[in-house]
């Protein structure tokens, strides 16, 4: 996997189109946390291991508690 890659998801909030860089992808199964770039929603990322060396993005608002300033 080349490690300058983008990877896309959807916010669950506007539906916009967001990119996060392959190397911010820390831990997987961990939750990560970011905001949408076109509302600000808080969001929560989970990479997850897809099919063939494929990474899934689960993306959530996250909770009150977990938002980021």
């Amino acid at each position: 996997m080349n490690a300058n890659e983008q990877h896309e998801y959807m916010c669950p909030h506007c539906n916009h189109i967001n990119e996060i860089e392959h190397d911010c992808i820390r831990n997987m199964y961990k939750e990560q946390y970011t905001k949408c770039s076109e509302c600000g929603a808080n969001l929560e990322i989970v990479p997850a291991d897809g099919i063939g060396d494929q990474i899934n993005l689960v993306v959530s608002v996250a909770a009150p508690d977990n938002a980021i300033s």
